[in-house]
């Protein structure tokens, strides 16, 4: 029987496919639970339909992440923060902290973790850093970290 899967059913098929399950599976399974309907030439247009919606929706977000990308490519942060002997620092730069200034700086927000930091910045210096925007796609930032001239 041709069914047309509402929900992702784990080895079955994805929301929006249509593939042919056993009568007494999807009868019996897929729709009592509300995982499928049954293949009807309407069911399978609205399919369609919706298919190419996601897809449309994906390639505008792809444009959108690029977009970003080309907006943050080459970008430098300053930190100027309070350190001690031989450069280190008061504290530590983390990801919270540059994912904060970048979003500033772009007018877009991004979230910490997509900030490629192992661990936080403990010294004065020059860092690269990669930033993750989805499947395969980074920018690469700059961050700088300078000492802080004080009045103490």
């Amino acid at each position: 029987m041709k069914v047309v899967f509402l929900q992702d059913v784990s080895v079955k098929g994805k929301k929006g496919e249509i593939s042919e399950v056993a009568d007494g599976y999807a009868r019996n399974f897929l729709f009592p639970q509300g995982l499928a309907v049954p293949a009807t030439p309407a069911a399978i247009k609205v399919a369609k339909t919706r298919s190419e919606e996601r897809a449309q929706r994906q390639v505008r977000q792809q444009e959108e992440i690029g977009e970003l990308i080309e907006r943050l490519e080459g970008k430098e942060l300053h930190f100027k923060v309070r350190a001690g002997v031989k450069g280190r620092l008061h504290g530590a730069v983390t990801s919270a902290d540059i994912a904060g200034e970048l979003s500033q700086l772009v007018d877009f927000e991004i979230d910490k973790k997509r900030v490629g930091l192992d661990e936080p910045l403990h010294h004065l210096g020059s860092y690269e850093i990669a930033i993750s925007l989805g499947t395969g796609s980074e920018a690469k930032i700059k961050v700088v970290i300078e000492e802080e001239i004080g009045n103490d």
